[in-house]
């Protein structure tokens, strides 16, 4: 051969070659996700893409991708996050749909991002039926337009996209390339349509075909329509459009999964709030620490033992229920409610000196109250709880001598109470309380052989936190004094002999418990 003719043959073999892609060129790698909606209809809309997608383009599995994205949330976010995950997992692209319900007709709207920073490219609307399925048209428009949104895939992430379908920025908005150049028109891609034949031509009227059948003209024919008629063809034929909230919605999930991190520094912790059930009932006990102090009004020369500052602890339960709250989700104990509690002292102690020796004697405090209240919120942070409430207080010195000249009480009494709670944050609130009461009985101490009848009544007030902790639980706290005044009538051997005219009995209680609220 000649030296010229092989020189030819030569140039020639290696243009062909530069002509021809090669035949390792790196295969386009394609994640399908879940759809959302309907779980008949998401589940067959996404075996519709994948079956588009042909054997050509390798699907890459969504629990793979996203635990990539899991991974790459710990130490990136936003874009990096999503770059960080396309180089682990090998994907160029990412497909997400879900269902957009329109009564008789369901829409299958399919989104194409890119994976390496999770910009968006146009939405692809496919009708299908009631029965999960599409037509023969609607499937081979969905190939196409698949094909065309991953074109720009073949010459690598790279390279500027070769399709003419604008980027979405964020949410949903396009910008041009240009600083000064306005946003280029959105693609109108047409809606395939299960009855066969597209809804509407590129530039978003209704087809002929579709108008042609709508009016009832035959071929050729030109039959002008009724204006009814003419109106509903064209509203018929009209491309469907996704509202800018659903799109953002989406979008949201999408950039920000539920969970993730970079959710709740964007979007707040609330964003991931679950309804919760209105709490109705609360559970709470723990220890107290009280002083208690009886004194008499007296002449400055009476032989009156005075009972001053002594400190007594315990354990007390407490519950309330409110049945019937305002709000059955994600609201407060309000409405109508009942409470009940009871207190008894431990290891509490009192020392007398009778002149021989010292004695220390046993103190039994004990005592129970039942109420019914009406609570409502002010507003989101004040709740007011308006109540009623009998109870019975004891506090005994037990196998005292009879040089110790403080009688027995046993006080039952009738009361009302208004309290308001300040929610200083979700969960943690701050209370502060009053009550008035009437004293029915006194016990030992209104005798003859003590001080003889009494008119006693009493009022107290009261500070309260509570704290939540994980599981439903909660400190609470609780500061409480309480003051019941006397008045005598004569009759009693001590207040006829020392002209006792009355006296002051006073408490005060601070208490910690730990409770539940379910």
């Amino acid at each position: 051969m000649p030296i010229t003719t092989a020189f030819r043959f030569a140039l020639t073999a290696a243009a062909l070659c530069a002509a021809v892609p090669t035949a390792d060129a790196r295969p386009r790698r394609v994640v399908v996700l879940d759809f959302d909606g309907p779980r008949q209809l998401a589940d067959s809309g996404r075996s519709l893409v994948l079956s588009a997608l042909g054997n050509q383009i390798d699907v890459i599995g969504a629990k793979r991708w996203e635990q990539a994205r899991a991974d790459a949330s710990k130490i990136a976010h936003g874009p990096a996050q999503w770059a960080k995950a396309a180089k682990q997992t090998g994907v160029d692209a990412v497909i997400e749909g879900w269902i957009q319900d329109e009564g008789r007709r369901k829409i299958l709207n399919i989104t194409v991002r890119e994976a390496d920073n999770g910009r968006e490219y146009d939405t692809i609307p496919v009708r299908i039926d009631g029965k999960a399925a599409a037509s023969g048209d609607a499937a081979r428009q969905l190939q196409a337009n698949l094909d065309e949104v991953l074109d720009w895939i073949d010459g690598g992430l790279t390279d500027a996209p070769t399709s003419h379908l604008p980027p979405v920025e964020s949410f949903g908005k396009t910008r041009a390339s240009g600083d000064d150049a306005p946003p280029p028109a959105r693609s109108r891609r047409p809606i395939a349509d299960p009855d066969g034949g597209d809804a509407s031509d590129d530039q978003g009227r209704p087809s002929r075909a579709r108008a042609e059948a709508a009016t009832g003209a035959t071929g050729g024919g030109k039959a002008d329509p009724e204006p009814e008629v003419a109106a509903a063809a064209a509203h018929e034929a009209k491309p469907a459009q996704v509202s800018t909230a659903d799109r953002e919605v989406h979008e949201l999930e999408v950039l920000f999964p539920p969970g993730s991190e970079e959710r709740k520094d964007v979007l707040g912790v609330k964003a991931d709030h679950v309804p919760e059930k209105t709490t109705r009932f609360q559970i709470d006990g723990g220890f107290y620490m009280g002083s208690r102090t009886l004194v008499w009004d007296a002449p400055p020369d009476a032989n009156v033992t005075n009972f001053a500052g002594v400190s007594t602890k315990g354990f007390q339960l407490n519950a309330a229920v409110y049945p019937f709250p305002n709000k059955q989700v994600d609201g407060i104990l309000s409405g109508v409610g009942f409470t009940g509690s009871i207190h008894h002292s431990v290891g509490s102690t009192v020392e007398f000196d009778n002149g021989d020796q010292i004695e220390e004697d046993v103190l039994n405090q004990n005592g129970w109250e039942l109420g019914i209240h009406y609570r409502f919120p002010l507003n989101n942070m004040v709740a007011l709880d308006a109540g009623a409430f009998y109870g019975n207080q004891t506090f005994e010195i037990v196998d005292a001598s009879q040089d110790f000249e403080v009688p027995d009480t046993k006080y039952s009494y009738l009361g009302a109470s208004l309290h308001l709670d300040l929610a200083i944050t979700d969960h943690a609130l701050v209370g502060f309380g009053a009550r008035y009461f009437t004293v029915l009985d006194s016990g030992d101490l209104a005798s003859t052989d003590w001080f003889g009848p009494v008119s006693a009544s009493g009022l107290g007030l009261e500070g309260s936190f509570q704290i939540p902790l994980p599981e439903h639980l909660y400190v609470k706290g609780l500061l409480e004094y309480q003051r019941i005044s006397m008045e005598t009538s004569g009759g009693g051997v001590i207040t006829d002999m020392e002209g006792v005219t009355g006296g002051t009995d006073s408490d005060i209680r601070g208490s910690l418990n730990v409770g539940i609220a379910f």
